[in-house]
């Protein structure tokens, strides 16, 4: 067996000595990065404020939270699985408020009349372009039946017969909706009517207005990029 020279044991001792400082410097290399992705984590949290399933915000739109009790009819508790698509209902009854829709869905998990019957929205975007949050956009909601696990269900509140709204309305509409677009990555495409899934004539409007349809669509797309859109949409009725 030949006997190692000392100059080439310090070699050697040297190159391992490198090895360890590369292999340590290696370590934390990767703990760095993972602890800067934590912190951009925890920044987006703060700032998206969707982390509990909670949107505070849209744009310059305020969202008040009113949650509804988790019950079987209205608010299973049950995560999303994965936010595909974003489905647009309307309320068809001129004149409601989104407060009072808000208060129908939470007071029908008291109902008797239907035991099966199950219906709930994430959010309601009333006639003065307020929204309220009934449901975390982390759960799911009974509005979409073989799509609500993967989907977030928006209602608007109509001001007359044929389904239109006011300026306010819309402007809020696309506003959270192109919000929603951005913050799960969803396109303009993904964005449906209640009838696209169900071929219910919800919302009658849309249904019933294809270049309207189309238009809004654009305009969601503008605001999911953060840029300015008009409110020319037919579905937008002049104040009375």
């Amino acid at each position: 067996m030949a006997v190692m020279s000392k100059k080439e044991w310090l070699r050697r001792k040297r190159r391992k000595k490198k090895i360890r400082k590369c292999a340590i410097l290696g370590a934390f290399c990767v703990a760095l990065i993972l602890f800067l992705l934590l912190i951009i984590k925890i920044i987006s949290w703060i700032f998206s404020g969707s982390d509990d399933g909670i949107i505070k915000k849209v744009d310059d739109v305020k969202v008040t939270q009113k949650l509804l009790t988790v019950n079987e009819k209205t608010r299973p508790g049950t995560a999303l699985t994965k936010v595909k698509s974003i489905v647009i209902h309307y309320d068809g009854i001129p004149g409601t408020t989104a407060i009072e829709r808000r208060n129908y869905y939470e007071k029908l998990k008291d109902s008797s009349t239907d035991k099966n019957e199950r219906e709930s929205v994430h959010f309601v975007v009333g006639p003065d372009g307020e929204i309220i949050q009934c449901i975390p956009v982390n759960e799911a909601a009974y509005a979409s039946k073989s799509d609500n696990d993967k989907c977030i269900s928006i209602e608007f509140c109509c001001s007359t017969e044929d389904g239109g709204v006011s300026k306010e309305t819309y402007e809020s509409l696309v506003k959270l909706v192109g919000y929603l677009c951005d913050e799960f990555d969803v396109s303009s495409e993904n964005v449906k009517r209640h009838y696209d899934l169900t071929e219910k004539a919800c919302p009658k409007f849309f249904v019933d207005n294809k270049e309207a349809w189309a238009q809004f669509k654009e305009d969601v797309a503008k605001a999911a990029k953060g840029k300015d859109f008009d409110t020319t949409n037919p579905i937008v009725k002049p104040s009375k």
